[in-house]
């Protein structure tokens, strides 16, 4: 998908580029220097152009196939995956608490004389 991508900034800035390329900015004979009514200046046969724009488009195009060069030489950084495992518990053991002297388990005794017996049921 990225050279794809690449492929259409590419082809996109050269039908920029082009067609500027393509102007020829001659306009007929030209016969040079000014002659009354035709105002015909500097060679360009009835046609002045004081100021002229032609390096608009080859700078414009320029910038965007470096802008697409340089995106595609970017490297672009992976993110891990998170792995979470699970860790398996074993449930607490159960355990009651046995008076060998009143024959009862806690809390039905209170109080034992003698210690408490853990019993795992």
């Amino acid at each position: 998908m990225k050279r794809i991508s690449t492929l259409f900034a590419c082809l996109l800035a050269f039908a920029v580029v082009l067609p500027a390329q393509a102007d020829g900015r001659g306009h007929g004979g030209g016969h040079g220097g000014y002659h009354g009514a035709h105002g015909s200046y500097g060679g360009y046969g009835g046609h002045y152009r004081g100021s002229s724009n032609y390096w608009l488009a080859p700078v414009l195009g320029a910038a965007l196939v470096g802008s697409v060069i340089y995106a595609a030489s970017t490297p672009s950084y992976a993110v891990p995956q998170t792995v979470v495992v699970q860790q398996q518990y074993a449930p607490p053991s159960r355990v009651a608490y046995f008076c060998p002297t009143a024959q009862q388990y806690y809390p039905n005794v209170p109080s034992c004389q003698v210690p408490w017996q853990p019993v795992n049921y």
